[in-house]
């Protein structure tokens, strides 16, 4: 008679665990490489200005669709004549003392001068720009890691805080396998150990996690035997350097150091961005004051518009109207804090989502008009406001309404 043996596959509750186990695996796996991530975007930012570049945080869409709030734009060193129009130049703001412009070189201006212009702006800057004040050209760009900045430097913590705790959470995934990666570095279980101790784990044959869950075994007893006296010793005691528990244990604290150590580059890293990264460049310039050799010039000529409001379009969009002056004007922005949304030449416009990543603003909704003249530079803004809120979860996509 012959006998076969007939094995079954994994248990239901195997089964289940083991896809756990991988689940946890790959959930950690992910996590470190989004913080690999953050962390590598964040040194591309801030590393340059080791070497003498300036990495440079947008403040403002005036450079948009190319530069938008939120990126980082590191820009290397150029001897005066070096530049060329068409460059994105770094420079000292004529019409803000202590600013910084990042804005485009479009032409020749008077005595060696460069005249800029912000890609989303509809006119040159008002006032040149020096050659000797060019701090550097535009070379490097990293989207939207400094973000953060601009939210903070906004007022906008509701973000911050969102932000610092999905930060916190992808951390902690990052350790979910942690116990299942100390199993495989402690090699085989007791129970396959052939030079194991036997009052360790028993003699029950559980190996694995089984066999670290198991209830410890009872403390070692002693017994006579004639004169002497026998004592059976204690295995993980500071005479067993050499076992099983004593090696999980040395890994158990090399593996508490490495995090504490991970910790640490994270905050260090973390502040030599915030030391590193320079002043904001910002760019809008045609509602400042420009100084003449006989006095100040200004657009108080101008009158601005007045009963902005707000009312509901369509889905997910509103429209803002307002009443004209009496001044002739050749256009308006629509102004969402100091974002322009759109520039028409009409007395109303819809608005929809937009920007990249927006959980929610409300902000004060103003219009700017722009002087009659088609190389003027001179402009107001409205005194009158609506508040309106954004939600946008991508380019594009999203929803305004009117808010009170």
């Amino acid at each position: 008679m012959v006998t076969i043996a007939v094995h079954g596959g994994p248990a239901p509750r195997d089964a289940v665990r083991d896809a756990v186990e991988w689940g946890r695996v790959v959930v950690a796996t992910l996590a470190r490489g989004v913080v690999a991530t953050l962390l590598g975007l964040a040194l591309w930012a801030a590393a340059p200005a080791v070497i003498g570049w300036h990495p440079t945080t947008v403040m403002t869409g005036s450079m948009e669709p190319r530069l938008r709030p939120g990126d980082v734009v590191v820009s290397r060193p150029v001897p005066p004549a070096e530049l060329r129009l068409g460059q994105v130049l770094l420079a000292d703001d004529p019409d803000q003392p202590g600013h910084l412009r990042m804005h485009r070189a479009v032409a020749a201006g008077p005595d060696g001068t460069i005249v800029t212009k912000g890609d989303a702006n509809p006119q040159r800057d008002s006032t040149a720009v020096e050659r000797s004040a060019v701090r550097g050209v535009g070379f490097l760009r990293i989207p939207v890691v400094a973000t953060p900045i601009v939210w903070m430097r906004s007022g906008e913590w509701t973000k911050v805080a969102l932000l610092a705790l999905a930060f916190a959470a992808t951390l902690w995934l990052c350790t979910v396998d942690g116990s299942l990666r100390r199993l495989a570095e402690a090699g085989p279980s007791d129970g396959d150990d052939p030079e194991r101790d036997p009052g360790e784990t028993g003699d029950t044959g559980d190996t694995g996690l089984e066999a670290l869950l198991a209830p410890a075994a009872p403390p070692p007893s002693t017994r006579r035997s004639g004169r002497h006296v026998l004592v059976r010793r204690d295995v993980g005691s500071r005479h067993d350097v050499g076992s099983r528990r004593a090696v999980r244990r040395r890994l158990r604290r090399r593996h508490r150091l490495g995090r504490g150590g991970a910790a640490a580059a994270v905050l260090v890293v973390a502040a030599g961005i915030g030391v590193l990264l320079p002043a904001q460049a910002i760019g809008v310039p045609f509602t400042t004051t420009t100084a003449t050799q006989t006095g100040t010039m200004t657009a108080a000529a101008m009158l601005p518009v007045t009963s902005v409001r707000c009312a509901p379009e369509a889905t997910n969009t509103v429209r803002v109207s307002w009443a004209p002056s009496s001044t002739a004007v050749r256009g308006y922005q629509v102004l969402w804090g100091t974002d322009v949304l759109t520039t028409t030449t009409t007395t109303s416009a819809v608005i929809g989502g937009a920007g990249l990543l927006n959980l929610g603003s409300t902000r004060a909704v103003t219009i700017r008009s722009l002087d009659v003249g088609a190389t003027s530079p001179w402009t107001v803004d409205s005194t009158s406001s609506t508040n309106v809120r954004i939600v946008a979860v991508a380019l594009g996509i999203g929803s305004a309404s009117c808010a009170p």
